[in-house]
């Protein structure tokens, strides 16, 4: 299995390990272990910790590569800790290109794997989706893989770097120290004046250096393109703060049952729910009567006003976008009774406080549709418009045609989101 030093961003990686479930807690000393079986013999290990959901602790073994060292982090388990689940993705880069396998938070053994040929990393990646299992797809938009995520390893990674390569043994440079360090120790007793000395000339001669690189630093800073040096905050995913379409449905239902209909003098004129509450408002129509109940009446004495507030609803959390045929194939199909329409991409994240530069960040990898449609009943009696479309956020649902009755209708507006393509 070939494995390869890749770039992403101003940082490298380590593509290529073969991973392996630990047998025990102690996942350093079971990695060096298995690194000295016969057929093995790796340079270097990676380790996963397990966690609280259960994971069990995982190490990746690979031969040195030219570029490879310890400190060094891997691409593959950096990934797998910033993204859960079961997911399997080809990435293509400087280098060449890496495609990563995870199935239930674990790398399966040959799941990290690096190709310098294109075609090669593509026809893998279509072997292992024909096994199926599998949440999420990332892959190059160019490749045209059906319903494949588009969105850049930059993001997906998000500068992690907690998995690091060690090395097996003490490299040649360790055991040099060791080797120092007892001729060291040996001058101190018989001539410690003269180690005192060297040591204060050493320091100077390390304090002049670090000063050198520091300042070689800073000239080369300056003859990178700006772009490089510019590290843009993910998108916001709106849509996951919000609680699902049809939970604000059932709610606004909910609240409806708590509002009287009957009452001597007086009309509903108007209903309308959001996501937190029901608004509803009253017109007189004349005799003698007492005002609905829990609402405020108009110094006119003419109009009333109430609202019932909705128990707080739970944000939705992580879901995943389709693609906008798939919108509109259901808008088509069900002849919805109203418009949909593109709208403006959100506003782009802003930059840090203090940052002084360009600031142009790349398009979110989503865009959003506004929806209207009308339904002659309730429209939670009508949940197959919105039932199991992701990315649906639900703004209002009103009540028109001046009040209860055979005529009135309910107007329902909101926004999809939905991948951009």
């Amino acid at each position: 299995m070939t494995a390869g030093l890749v770039t992403i961003g101003r940082k490298q990686y380590a593509s290529g390990l073969y991973w392996e479930n630990s047998p025990s807690g102690r996942i350093s000393q079971a990695a060096k272990e298995a690194a000295k079986q016969p057929g093995t013999q790796a340079d270097y290990f990676a380790a996963r910790s397990g966690n609280k959901q259960g994971r069990v602790p995982q190490f990746g073994l690979v031969q040195a590569v030219e570029g490879f060292r310890s400190g060094l982090p891997s691409l593959a388990g950096c990934l797998a800790n910033k993204q859960p689940g079961s997911w399997i993705g080809a990435f293509r880069l400087r280098e060449g290109t890496a495609v990563v396998v995870v199935r239930d938070d674990l790398i399966v053994p040959d799941g990290d794997r690096f190709f310098q040929d294109e075609t090669e990393a593509r026809d893998h990646l279509y072997q292992e989706m024909a096994i199926g299992g599998f949440q999420r797809i990332y892959a190059p938009e160019p490749w045209g893989v059906p319903g494949a995520d588009t969105m850049p390893i930059t993001l997906l990674l998000d500068e992690s770097s907690d998995v690091r390569l060690h090395g097996v043994a003490l490299s040649q440079q360790a055991k040099t120290g060791i080797v120092i360090g007892g001729m060291l120790l040996l001058l101190v007793i018989g001539v410690g004046w003269y180690i005192q000395d060297q040591k204060e000339k050493e320091e100077v001669l390390r304090l002049q250096q670090l000063a050198a690189m520091e300042r070689m630093k800073a000239e080369a800073a300056k003859l990178l393109p700006l772009q490089q040096q510019v590290v843009y905050p993910p998108p916001e995913r709106k849509w996951e703060k919000q609680p699902k379409s049809l939970e604000v449905i059932a709610a606004c239902q909910k609240a409806l049952e708590q509002v009287v209909v009957g009452i001597s003098g007086w009309n509903i004129s108007s209903i309308k729910c959001s996501p937190k509450s029901l608004e509803i408002s009253w017109s007189r129509t004349g005799g003698f009567s007492n005002p609905p109940p829990k609402t405020v009446v108009s110094v006119s004495g003419e109009q009333a006003s109430g609202s019932v507030a909705f128990e707080p609803l739970s944000p939705r959390g992580d879901e995943y976008l389709v693609n906008p045929d798939v919108i509109t194939g259901r808008y088509l199909s069900q002849n919805w009774t109203g418009t949909l329409r593109r709208e403006p991409d959100d506003p782009p994240p802003p930059p840090p406080p203090g940052y002084k530069g360009e600031w142009n960040p790349p398009p979110a990898p989503w865009v959003k549709r506004s929806f209207t449609f009308t339904v002659p009943v309730l429209p939670w009696t009508l949940p197959d418009f919105l039932m199991d479309i992701p990315g649906v956020i639900v703004d209002s649902l009103a009540l028109t045609g001046g009040g209860v009755g055979s005529k009135n209708s309910w107007k329902v507006e909101g926004v999809i989101y939905e991948n951009r393509r």
